[in-house]
Formats: C-alpha cells, sequence, structure tokens
C-alpha cells in the first residue's frame, strides 16, 4: 500500500467509554498506517455509529461497551476492512456478513483468564459467605451476623475446560477443594493438565457443591443449565456464571433459588443486559451480581487494549494475527 493511501486510512475507536485506548501507550504504532479517531463514549444508535465508521478502514471496539455490528452496519462501511474486538467473544460482531464483503474479525485470547477466575473466587466467597447481604444490614443498623459455609472440603465442578477454568482450578485446590470437570470432548488427560477429574456432565452436577460455567454460547449450549440440570444438582449447591448468560435457563434458576433448592447464584453475566428493572435476581438476597466485570482489573485490560492494538498492527503490517474468520481474508 502506498505512504499517501497509508495516511488517507482512518482507524477508528467507536466506543472508546473509559480512555482505555486514549491512554494505551502503543497506540501511537498505528499513526504511520493512517488516522486515529477515538470516540470518548457509546455510540447512541445504530445510526450514530455508522456515522462514526461510514470511511473508517480499521474499527477497534472496545468489548465493554458492547458496541453491535448487524449486517447494516457493515453494508454502511464500504471501506471496512478489519473489525478489532477487544474481548474474546465476537458475538456482537455478524461474522458470517463480514466474511462475504471480506472484513477480517479479530479478538484477543487470554488476557483476562486470571482476572475472570480471581472474580470466580470473589463472587464465589460473597455467596458462601453472605458478604453483600451482611454489608447491607450493617448499613440499615442491624448487626446480626449470617452463617456461612467454609469451602475447604468442598467439591467444584467445572462445566467448560478452558483458559479460564485452567486458572481457577489450581486456586481452588490451594483452598483444599476438589476439582471435577466437564467438557465438550471431555478428554481425561486434558481435565487432569488442570488438576481436575473429568466426568460426565449429569454426574458432575450430582457431585459438585459449586458449579462454575465456562462454555461459550452456541445453540448446543444456550440453556444446557435448565430444571433438569437444577433438579440433578445437591441440594444446597451454589452456581457461579462468568460465561455468557444465555448458557443459564434464567427462569428455571430463579424458581431453583426462590425455592431454596440451591443455596446461592453468583452472577457475572445474564440473559438481558442490564439487567432491566424489576427483575427478580434484583430483590434476592441468595444471588450476588456484576455488571460483566469479571474481566475488569488494570491489569487485564492493559493486556486486552495493546494485544487489540496489536492484532491491527499486524493486519496493516500484512501479518494478520488472531483472525476469527480467516476466510475473509481470502475475500
Amino acid at each position: 500500500m502506498s505512504e499517501a493511501r497509508q495516511k488517507q486510512q482512518r482507524i477508528v475507536v467507536p466506543d472508546d467509554i473509559n480512555g482505555a485506548f486514549q491512554s494505551a501507550g502503543n497506540l501511537a504504532c498505528l499513526e504511520r498506517h493512517g488516522r486515529i479517531e477515538i470516540h470518548a463514549r457509546r455510540p447512541e444508535s445504530e445510526a450514530e455509529l455508522i456515522e462514526r465508521i461510514r470511511d473508517a478502514s480499521v474499527v477497534l471496539s472496545f468489548r465493554p461497551a458492547f458496541t453491535r455490528f448487524p449486517k447494516t452496519v457493515l453494508a454502511a462501511a464500504g471501506d471496512l476492512r478489519m473489525i478489532a474486538i477487544s474481548g474474546t467473544g465476537v458475538e456482537d460482531v455478524n461474522v458470517g456478513e463480514a466474511t462475504a464483503r471480506g472484513i477480517a474479525v479479530t479478538n484477543v485470547v487470554g488476557p483476562s483468564n486470571r482476572a475472570v477466575a480471581e472474580h470466580c473466587l470473589a463472587l464465589l466467597f460473597s455467596v458462601v459467605r453472605c458478604v453483600p447481604a451482611q454489608d447491607r444490614a450493617i448499613r440499615r443498623g442491624d448487626w446480626q451476623a449470617a452463617q456461612g459455609i467454609e469451602l475447604g472440603g468442598k467439591v467444584l465442578g467445572i462445566v467448560g475446560v478452558s483458559g479460564i477454568s485452567s486458572e481457577l482450578a489450581p486456586l481452588a485446590r490451594a483452598l483444599g477443594m476438589t476439582v471435577i470437570s466437564w467438557s465438550r470432548n471431555n478428554d481425561p488427560a486434558r481435565a487432569a493438565a488442570i488438576g481436575a477429574q473429568a466426568m460426565a456432565l449429569e454426574d458432575l452436577l450430582a457431585a459438585t457443591d459449586i458449579v462454575s460455567l465456562h462454555v461459550r454460547l452456541t445453540e448446543s449450549t444456550r440453556h444446557m443449565i435448565g430444571a433438569g440440570e437444577f433438579a440433578r444438582m445437591k441440594p444446597g449447591a451454589i452456581l457461579i456464571n462468568t460465561a455468557r448468560g444465555g448458557i443459564i435457563d434464567e427462569p428455571a434458576l430463579i424458581e431453583a433459588l426462590q425455592m431454596g433448592r440451591l443455596r446461592g447464584a453468583g452472577l457475572d453475566v445474564f440473559a438481558h443486559e442490564p439487567l432491566p428493572a424489576g427483575h427478580p435476581f434484583l430483590t434476592m438476597d441468595n444471588v450476588v451480581m456484576t455488571p460483566v466485570s469479571a474481566w475488569s482489573t488494570a491489569d487485564a485490560s492493559e493486556r486486552m487494549i495493546n494485544q487489540s492494538i496489536e492484532n491491527v498492527r499486524s493486519f496493516l503490517a500484512g501479518t494478520p494475527i488472531n483472525v476469527v474468520n480467516p476466510a475473509a481474508l481470502r475475500a
């Protein structure tokens, strides 16, 4: 590509809602490839997003902004060659349409694994020791201790052996927990590599005190944890979900919690985000919630942003990496 053409390119961040890209020290490495344009707030409409990226060659999208790139947006961005998502999930992009239009989509792999694993423990401790409920009680003027349970000697069931769960398993074992797992191929050697024992999902549900979800959301995993699965779980079990809200049949979870079959749930993700007003979770003391923030540490954010910038630099240099739709490179 000629130097003149490079300088004409627009590299757009349409949704830098917390200044992560603005403060990134290595963003300057992209200046030789084109003009960088950063928008400090989330687009309020699809029309506003289209206006921001209409003539862009490259878009770096901040994953926590949940900016969506459906067919209509991609069709309006005729010069677009790449969308770099600063996260692992790319479900906010119509990847099939992007591929058909020759638009490469990249993600980042692994920079927030440790942060999410530690957040699983934060949610778990909050549930088993009733931390948020006791905090609220003290603020109301009530001084009465809630009885919790200890994690040592308990069984953690990991659903989905992943980069995150491979960080979580040793942390759980350090607390004296036994770790068992299920994954799609249920490879015993892969489970053993993270210190877990592989078993069938129905056996895992029956054996565990805590179930932690780490599968991707696909049509085959949507609502994979529902009324039948909750019925198989131990009375008083705990559910932790930092994966995707759609993996759980939410009404079935609400019923299991309200009926006391489950002791509690720690949730970072939901069927609808943000959580709508009047949702039953909002009045349930046995539910601890965070707003899709499991990934959110200063350390993980820096790694995530740097890797997404490197994805763009490599793409523009002609050596693309972390492309989730490699067929787009041939289109």
